[in-house]
């Protein structure tokens, strides 16, 4: 199949598991998403001088090209699929064009999912990750990105590196972000501008997401900035920005995260494209203008 075969039938899937929820949602995710092996080519690790490394048993790549060219030397990149599925071929290569694009070296990990295992778990990995990449870097020299559930991861990775008074990112930006996982219509006009999201989004549904939001906060509550970072302090972050599809049905959530960002006085940009689907700037290279607000950042 080509890039964009797989890509698709990726989507699908996602989309089929997350319209189910309870015991059909694990089922479906335990049926499709294993076993598979890493998406990651011999020929993309080859352009991207890709080495491999193992923490705690999950594996995590770090990728360059180049030497770096602005003020950002290295990236953490938490790649989405739904806290249910490793990375895919789309990530990998989004990957690389950070690498090319900055020159900076991009720490990639294959953090643990759902159900198996939960977001304290990929909290820990991400963390260590970034001890590890301050010993060789200052923070200022680092940004944090990701796309999906892995924006999600990035935001909660953020908030305890603040709690902890570590050298924080110079950026975050954040692809369609998990952000706020527990999120639901306030209104009767958000709950009809979610139920017309669900009817476009042909890549995710949220009926799936309380079913992974209890998967995801293992021992802690489901309203713990940890496992849900819209429940947190958003203030006091790196600069986040933030993008989203109008066709995407997690546009809702994502928007009261931006919304309760700013009411906190956090430093944040939303831009949202009408009539596109979930994780665009990621999936698609003819989102120039977004990626170059990315890159820019980082330079």
């Amino acid at each position: 199949m080509t890039q964009e075969e797989i890509v698709k039938k990726r989507q699908e899937l996602v989309h089929h598991m997350f319209s189910s929820t309870g015991d059909e949602f694990v089922r479906l995710v335990l049926e499709n998403c294993r076993g598979g092996g890493s998406a990651l080519t011999e020929e993309m690790r080859q352009r991207m001088n890709g080495e491999e490394f193992d923490y705690k048993g999950f594996p995590w790549y770090k990728f360059h090209v180049g030497e770096p060219k602005g003020k950002t030397r290295k990236i953490l990149y938490f790649h989405g699929g739904g806290w249910v599925m490793n990375s895919g071929v789309a990530q990998f290569a989004f990957a690389e064009y950070l690498a090319r694009e900055t020159g900076a070296e991009i720490w990639f990990p294959e953090y643990p999912i759902v159900p198996e295992h939960n977001g304290e778990e990929a909290l820990e990995m991400g963390m260590a990750l970034y001890r590890q990449m301050l010993k060789e870097c200052p923070g200022d020299a680092i940004a944090m990105g990701g796309d999906s559930a892995g924006g999600g991861l990035a935001v909660s990775v953020a908030m305890q590196i603040r709690e902890e008074g570590l050298g924080q990112p110079n950026n975050l930006f954040l692809i369609s972000p998990g952000c706020n996982v527990g999120g639901s219509p306030r209104n009767a006009e958000e709950k009809a501008y979610e139920d017309m999201l669900l009817e476009r989004d042909a890549i995710v549904s949220t009926k799936g997401f309380p079913t992974v939001l209890d998967l995801w906060k293992g021992s802690t509550d489901k309203d713990d900035w940890r496992v849900n970072p819209m429940k947190g302090q958003l203030k006091g972050l790196p600069p986040m920005l933030v993008f989203a599809g109008g066709h995407e049905a997690m546009e809702m959530g994502i928007r009261q995260f931006v919304e309760e960002a700013i009411r906190q006085d956090a430093d944040v940009v939303y831009y949202v494209r009408n009539g596109v689907a979930h994780a665009y700037v990621m999936f698609y290279e003819w989102a120039k203008e977004e990626r170059k607000l990315i890159i820019d950042r980082l330079l």
